[in-house]
C-alpha cells in the first residue's frame, strides 16, 4: 500500500490543475459592458424581405419609440418585393443587415461573400402551399403537370422537399415567379402557389374566393423551415465596431418587438404611418399571427435554435439544389453579448450544450451508456448470488444497482428527465433481465465462476469503463438539463454511486464508499475536468470537436484515476475516518 501522503499530494495536484484550467477558461470570456452611446449615430441599413407591412412591426416600433436612437443608431428601412433578394442586396453592399429565410441565405451565400445569421426573429414556420380545387387539385399527386407560383426567396427549396416526400418528380412540375399578395392564385394564373398564413391566405379569403375552393396541400408542419432571421456579411463581423453596432441594433429590436406584443394597437398605428395605404384590418390580422411567431423572453429572443437549424438542414436543404452546408452560416456572439448586457452570461454556452446533447443522443454513446448500466446491474447480481438470494432477489438488486443512481439523479433534476427514460424505452430493463437470466444459467453449472481470477479481471475492466462512462454521462445530463455547472460533479457522483448505496440500504450493509474507499471522488474530479473542457469549447462555437475532445478526455482521465486507485490501493487516511 502506498504512503497516503504521496497519494494525497498527487490528488491535490490534480485538483489544482483542474481549478487552474477553470480559471484560465473563464478568463477567455469577454465581458463587454453596455456603456455610453456614441454621440455620432451609426447608420444601419436594414433590408426588409418584402414591402412595408405588419410582418416587420417590431422594427418599426423600435424606430418610432426611439429605441434605435437610444442605442446610437440611425436605422434606414429598405423595402423588398418581387425581384429583390435581401441576401443579394447584402452581398452587393446596398444593405448592412438583411431579413431573410434560412433557405434563401443557404442558397445565396457564396465562398467569396458568405453571410451569417446573427439573430433569429421568427421561431415558427408560417409557409403554406395553397391550391385551387377549381383547378382540379385535391391532393399532392394532382400537382403533377401543373404550375406552382414561388417567390424564389427560398420557398422553392421547401416546395422541392415537399415534392420529394410525396415522390413527385421535379421535372413534372413547373415553378413560376408569382406576384405579391397571392394575386396569381386569386386570378387563376397558377393553380398552386406558396403563401404565408399571416398574409396571402387571408388575401385569398378577402378576395371573395369560396373557402372550400382553397386546398392546403402542405402546411407549416409538413416541412421544417426557418423564417425571418437577421443576416450580415461574415467578413464585417471581424470589425469590433460593426459587431457592437449590430448588437445594439438587436438589443433595440428586442425592445421594439416586446412593445409591439404589449401594445398591438400601437404597432398597427406605427405600420399605418409608414405605409398609409395598407388595409388596417388585413394588417391587424397579420400582426396577430406574426406575434405568435416571435419569442419575447430575454433569454430566448434572437436565439437561433441549433437543433431546429440542423433538423432543417438534414430534412430539407440537403436534398435541394444546394448540396453542401455553407460554413459559418450562424453565430450566437451577438445574442450572447446582449445577454451579457442583461447581466446573464451562462458559463456554458448554448452552442456548447447543443454539441454535448448531440453526443449524448448518439447511438455510439448510448451503447457505452448501456454498457455502464449493465455492468452495475451485474455487480448487483453477483452480490445477490454471494448472499444466496433467489431469482427475485437477484432481479431486484440488479435493477437497483443498474438504474438506482440514474433514477435518483433524474428525480433530482426533474423537468425533461420525466418520465424516467427506462419507462419509455424498455431496452435497459430487457438487458438487465437478460443479465439476471444468464447469471442463473451459469451458476447452475459453474456456481463458483464469478470467483475465478479471470472473471474478476473481466468484471474489473468492464466496471472501470462503465463507471467512467456513467460518471461522464451524469455530468453531461446536468449540463444539457440547464443546471448550474456545479451540479455536474454532483450528478456524476450520484449516477455512479447512487445505485450502490441504494443496494447497500436494501441488504442492510454500510456503503464501502463511506468507509475510506475513494470512489465518488473520482467522478467529481472527472466532472470538473469535463466542465473545464466545455469552458474552453465555448470559444469554438462553430466546431463540435472541442466538446468531443472534452468527453473523451473526461472518460480517459476517470479510467486512469480508477486504475491508479485500484492498483495502489489508495484510500483515505485513518485520521479522516
Amino acid at each position: 500500500m502506498l504512503d497516503f501522503s504521496h497519494a494525497a499530494t498527487w490528488l491535490k495536484r490534480c485538483m489544482f490543475v483542474v481549478m487552474a484550467v477553470l480559471v484560465w477558461s473563464a478568463s477567455f470570456a469577454e465581458t463587454p459592458t453596455h456603456g455610453a452611446k456614441p454621440e455620432i449615430k451609426t447608420r444601419i441599413r436594414l433590408q426588409l424581405m418584402w414591402e412595408h407591412q405588419a410582418q416587420f412591426a417590431g422594427f418599426y416600433v423600435a424606430q418610432s419609440r426611439n429605441y434605435y436612437a437610444e442605442q446610437g443608431l440611425d436605422v434606414i428601412f429598405l423595402t423588398g418585393g418581387p425581384n429583390i433578394n435581401p441576401i443579394t442586396e447584402l452581398q452587393e453592399g446596398r444593405a448592412d443587415i438583411a431579413i431573410s429565410w434560412l433557405s434563401n441565405a443557404w442558397q445565396q451565400t457564396r465562398a467569396d461573400r458568405p453571410v451569417t445569421n446573427i439573430a433569429q426573429i421568427f421561431v415558427n414556420n408560417s409557409l403554406l402551399i395553397l391550391c385551387r380545387a377549381s383547378a382540379g387539385i385535391y391532393s399532392a399527386k394532382d400537382v403533377i403537370g401543373k404550375k406552382i407560383g414561388v417567390w424564389n426567396l427560398g420557398d422553392e427549396l421547401v416546395v422541392e422537399e415537399w415534392m420529394r416526400r410525396f415522390k413527385i418528380p421535379r421535372d413534372k412540375v413547373e415553378f413560376v415567379s408569382q406576384r405579391p399578395n397571392g394575386l396569381d392564385l386569386i386570378e387563376n394564373k397558377v393553380p398552386c402557389a406558396t403563401a404565408m398564413d399571416y398574409n396571402e391566405y387571408w388575401s385569398l379569403l378577402r378576395s371573395g374566393i369560396d373557402p372550400s375552393d382553397i386546398i392546403i396541400i402542405s402546411d407549416k408542419r409538413s416541412v421544417p423551415h426557418i423564417e425571418d432571421g437577421l443576416y450580415v456579411l461574415k467578413e464585417r463581423l471581424e470589425s469590433e465596431t460593426f459587431r457592437d453596432a449590430v448588437t445594439r441594433f438587436l438589443y433595440a429590436t428586442r425592445q421594439g418587438w416586446d412593445m409591439a406584443n404589449f401594445s398591438p394597437t400601437l404597432a398597427i398605428e406605427t405600420v399605418s404611418r409608414i405605409q398609409p395605404d395598407l388595409n388596417r384590418d388585413h394588417q391587424r390580422y397579420m400582426l396577430e399571427n406574426v406575434l405568435n411567431d416571435v419569442e419575447y423572453s430575454k433569454d430566448r429572443f434572437g436565439l437561433l435554435d441549433l437543433k431546429e437549424y440542423e433538423s432543417t438542414i438534414s430534412k430539407t436543404l440537403k436534398h435541394g439544389s444546394v448540396k453542401s452546408e455553407p460554413a459559418h452560416l450562424w453565430t450566437h456572439e451577438m445574442w450572447r453579448t446582449m445577454r451579457i448586457w442583461d447581466g446573464a452570461d451562462p458559463p456554458i454556452h448554448l452552442a456548447t450544450k447543443h454539441y454535448v446533447a448531440k453526443v449524448f443522443e448518439s447511438q455510439f454513446f448510448k451503447l457505452f451508456f448501456a454498457l455502464g448500466v449493465l455492468t452495475f446491474a451485474l455487480s448487483g447480481v453477483l452480490e445477490a448470488i454471494n448472499r444466496g438470494y433467489d431469482l427475485w432477489g437477484r432481479l431486484v438488486l440488479a435493477f437497483i444497482s443498474g438504474l438506482g443512481g440514474g433514477t435518483l439523479r433524474d428525480l433530482l433534476i426533474g423537468g425533461d428527465r420525466y418520465p424516467l427514460s427506462y419507462t419509455r424505452d424498455i431496452s435497459l430493463l430487457t438487458g438487465i433481465l437478460f443479465i439476471v437470466l444468464i447469471s442463473v444459467l451459469i451458476t447452475i453449472y459453474k456456481r463458483d465462476l464469478h470467483h475465478s481470477p479471470r472473471f474478476k479481471k473481466l468484471k474489473l475492466f468492464v466496471d472501470v469503463i462503465g463507471f467512467s462512462v456513467l460518471a461522464t454521462a451524469g455530468a453531461m445530463i446536468a449540463i444539457i438539463s440547464d443546471l448550474h455547472w456545479l451540479w455536474a460533479p454532483i450528478c456524476a457522483a450520484l449516477s455512479c454511486a447512487g445505485g450502490g448505496m441504494l443496494r447497500d440500504i436494501v441488504i442492510n450493509n454500510e456503503p464501502a464508499t463511506f468507509k475510506g474507499v475513494i470512489y465518488e471522488e473520482l467522478a467529481v474530479v472527472g466532472a470538473l475536468i469535463f466542465v473545464a473542457g466545455l469552458m474552453v469549447a465555448n470559444h469554438y462555437e462553430l466546431s463540435s470537436i472541442p466538446v468531443y475532445a472534452s468527453i473523451v478526455a473526461t472518460v480517459s482521465f476517470i479510467v486512469l484515476l480508477r486504475v491508479l486507485v485500484y492498483r495502489y490501493h489508495i484510500k483515505y487516511p485513518t485520521f479522516l475516518m
